[in-house]
């Protein structure tokens, strides 16, 4: 074949290039004459484009950086100031001061409704956190009062507290992985060369890329940085690795650093080699703002010019090439000239010897066609098996359901449409555990392993792959002594060892479904059917993986099915309580009444129903919907397909799920409880408080309010009552004239008790604290 294209290309270059030759070479001589001045002119103005867009972005820029340094900085001196305030107030002074200020919840409170109050006013800001390192206590906007040691990120208040000077921005552990930049400002005592305590302030990194984005339409050309004085990097738009990190020793920040201006623009590369233009500026504390810009930025922004130099040159070139082509077929086309010196022959009724080179083109072109059609017979041979198994699926499927279709493409494809046909479908157990990548090559192996099957035990059929990782067989027997119907017993050996097979090579478990024989290719989707609905037996048959449709299964089904609501309810009472081995059991008995309906419709209604009301049992407990529905757990009980796969996964994820809801939810309400409590006593301190009325105030029982109480404060509600009528006590001592029987009356106990109280809680009695402190 490659000699007579060869020939045939020989015979269009000799009798038609050479004779084209002049017209292409001037046809190309204008191209290339129209198409460089084109280019150079576009270049020429590119160039000038790039320099002055450069030019007008370095002015933008630079002015949009200030106004986001000036902005910024307003922002971080703010939070700054407020922390300031905040730790040369009185209050905070005192409390190193403060003899019991461990216990002293009331003081506690006043401190954490400061720190609330200047939250509320800066809304940038997301926590605020007071450490007193002498009693090792942590007040917190979001977490309340709490020791150290039980602190959840208390290593970031010791990493703070290593902070080198008084105050600083800095990074901390566990507050940058929560997307916090944090202000650390140790709290030094009086009379004390070394830091009691620190005030810590977080504040969302988003912060500081709202306020970029604001003043950048452009963003995503943009990467910027804002840098200590001290050479730390507090923010990086494309790297948060880069976080709080060491910089003093990056060039860049060394050339900046060393230029006295207070702004300007500075020429280099970035990490990845491109030039670069950086534009700065520094803060009156020495932090220096900067913004990059990649010159392969601007020039993305004049792409504009490089499509219209190339759609011009495209153009040119398609006209060029069209006049080629007019030049090549109407003036100096071999074929139109064959043409004519064939007329001319006929009409002389001679052919000279030397015209005989174009009856050998003419062969040579339909041996050419010869050779190519028998290569195209030799590739449909290679795909016919593809194209077969495509119609087969299609056909099983029921989309291809008109029969004269089936006939012709059966007669077309050799396939015996009048065969006694039987479907049967594998699908492995557990699909849901399969990635959807990983269905290809398990469906490859499995139709591998059938087919050899096929081959061993004498069946005749063809395998394809259906919805997901269903693997489809049909089968049929062309053996003279069945009379086509297929031998029982050899079908059921064919489907075992498949089973067999699969285990040992991929340690998978299949199940297989068989459908009834039908005469006819038309009916395998009638037998594909069955074999789906003969696969839905495993819902409450696990004796054998291999299921026949029975015709009169639906006869032997119990005719009367009532719901288990007793079993339903009592593992919803055991879920409430917690009780997760007796939750277990009465779903395995809630299984087992169901399974025994036999019906697979019935049986995923019951789980459903059984779902919907544990989903109903978390949102009654004031759990959102919208947080339940985010499991997505109705798709995944969709996705098991055999009771043992319902059961384990209520066992495994629905039952840890649900117990970690309610667990984190009571520990909410438990802390919600107890705040109201505490509000409640501090509002009605001059009334006879009791644990009974508090209880029936937040919907608990004394005792369980009690044991919440002691478990969330430290304290027993009794003794927490007592102090806050102590320090309101103290409070009038110490700020007004009042007698000691009308401060009892004040804070609820009579002269006597409160003598009692006041002195076992102070050392001393009301009198003598009044003339110590007056």
């Amino acid at each position: 074949m490659g000699g007579s294209v060869n020939i045939m290309k020989n015979r269009i270059s000799g009798k038609s290039r050479n004779r084209t030759t002049y017209f292409k070479r001037l046809i190309w001589l204008v191209f290339i004459c129209v198409c460089i001045p084109v280019i150079l002119i576009g270049s020429i103005y590119y160039k000038l484009s790039v320099s002055h867009l450069t030019e007008e972005l370095k002015s933008q820029y630079m002015t949009s950086l200030n106004s986001f340094m000036e902005s910024t900085e307003d922002r971080l001196a703010s939070i700054e100031y407020d922390s300031l305030q905040f730790s040369g107030s009185l209050m905070v002074r005192e409390s190193f001061f403060r003899e019991n200020f461990k216990d002293d919840y009331v003081y506690h409170g006043n401190l954490l409704d400061s720190m609330l109050s200047r939250k509320n006013v800066h809304p940038p800001l997301q926590e605020m956190i007071y450490y007193n390192d002498q009693y090792d206590i942590v007040l917190s906007t979001d977490y309340g009062y709490v020791s150290k040691d039980h602190y959840l990120y208390s290593a970031d208040i010791d990493q703070g507290f290593s902070l080198d000077k008084q105050a600083g921005w800095m990074y901390l552990p566990n507050a940058s992985s929560r997307g916090y930049i944090s202000y650390v400002r140790l709290l030094p005592v009086l009379g004390s060369t070394q830091a009691q305590g620190a005030v810590i302030t977080h504040v969302k990194e988003e912060t500081l890329s709202q306020e970029f984005q604001k003043h950048y339409e452009s963003s995503d050309y943009l990467t910027y940085r804002i840098i200590d004085s001290g050479g730390v990097e507090l923010f990086h738009s494309n790297s948060i690795d880069n976080h709080g990190m060491d910089v003093s020793t990056d060039p860049l920040y060394k050339e900046i650093s060393e230029i006295e201006s207070r702004s300007g623009i500075v020429y280099g590369k970035d990490e990845n080699g491109q030039a670069t233009l950086y534009l700065f500026s520094k803060t009156l504390l020495d932090r220096i703002y900067i913004t990059s810009l990649s010159e392969m930025a601007i020039a993305e922004q004049l792409g504009w010019i490089k499509f219209v130099i190339i759609y011009t040159v495209l153009i040119f070139l398609v006209i060029g090439l069209i006049m080629s082509y007019i030049c090549s077929r109407y003036v100096y086309n071999p074929v139109e000239r064959l043409i004519q010196q064939g007329k001319k022959l006929t009409e002389k009724q001679s052919f000279p010897q030397s015209s005989s080179n174009e009856f050998e083109y003419i062969t040579e072109c339909l041996h050419y066609m010869h050779e190519q059609a028998e290569s195209l017979n030799k590739h449909l041979k290679v795909i016919e098996p593809n194209i077969r198994d495509q119609f087969i699926g299609k056909v099983i499927k029921g989309e291809i359901w008109d029969k004269e279709r089936i006939q012709s493409e059966s007669e077309t494809l050799q396939i015996e449409e009048d065969q006694m046909y039987t479907v049967i479908v594998v699908t492995p157990e557990k699909a849901y555990k399969f990635l959807p990548e990983e269905w290809p090559l398990t469906t490859f192996a499995i139709t591998n392993i059938m087919k050899e099957l096929l081959l061993k035990y004498e069946l005749n059929g063809y395998i394809s792959n259906g919805d997901g990782m269903e693997i489809i067989a049909l089968v049929y027997s062309d053996d003279i002594h069945s009379n086509g119907y297929i031998n029982r017993d050899r079908l059921n050996r064919f489907a075992e060892h498949t089973c067999n097979e699969v285990k040992k090579c991929l340690s998978l478990t299949v199940s297989v479904g068989v459908g009834s024989e039908y005469s006819g290719l038309k009916k395998a989707s009638e037998s594909y059917q069955e074999a789906l609905l003969a696969l839905q037996y495993r819902m409450y048959k696990s004796s054998s993986p291999i299921n026949y449709f029975d015709s009169n299964e639906n006869a032997k089904k119990q005719t009367m099915f009532f719901y288990p609501r007793d079993l339903e309810m009592e593992i919803l009472d055991y879920l409430n309580k917690g009780e997760q081995d007796l939750t277990e059991q009465s779903l395995k008995k809630f299984a087992d009444v169901v399974r025994a309906s036999e019906s697979y419709n019935l049986i995923y209604q019951s789980y459903h129903v059984l779902l919907s009301s544990i989903i109903r049992s978390i949102e009654q407990k004031g759990i959102g919907l919208l947080e339940i529905m985010e499991n997505n757990w109705f798709d995944q009980l969709k996705s098991r397909q055999t009771t043992g796969e319902i059961v384990d996964w209520f066992i495994e994820v629905l039952f840890p799920l649900y117990f970690d809801i309610i667990e984190e939810n009571q520990n909410l309400s438990g802390r919600i409880a107890v705040q109201k409590v505490w509000q409640h006593v501090k509002e009605n301190i001059g009334m006879n408080i009791s644990l009974t009325e508090c209880a029936e105030l937040v919907g608990m029982s004394p005792s369980y309010l009690s044991r919440l109480f002691r478990r969330e404060t430290g304290i027993s509600f009794v003794d927490y009552v007592k102090r806050c009528k102590v320090e309101e006590a103290k409070t009038l001592l110490r700020d007004k004239d009042m007698n000691i029987t009308q401060i009892a009356q004040r804070v609820g106990y009579s002269e006597r008790n409160l003598s009692r109280v006041f002195k076992h809680a102070v050392g001393m009695s009301p009198g003598q604290f009044r003339a110590e402190h007056r």
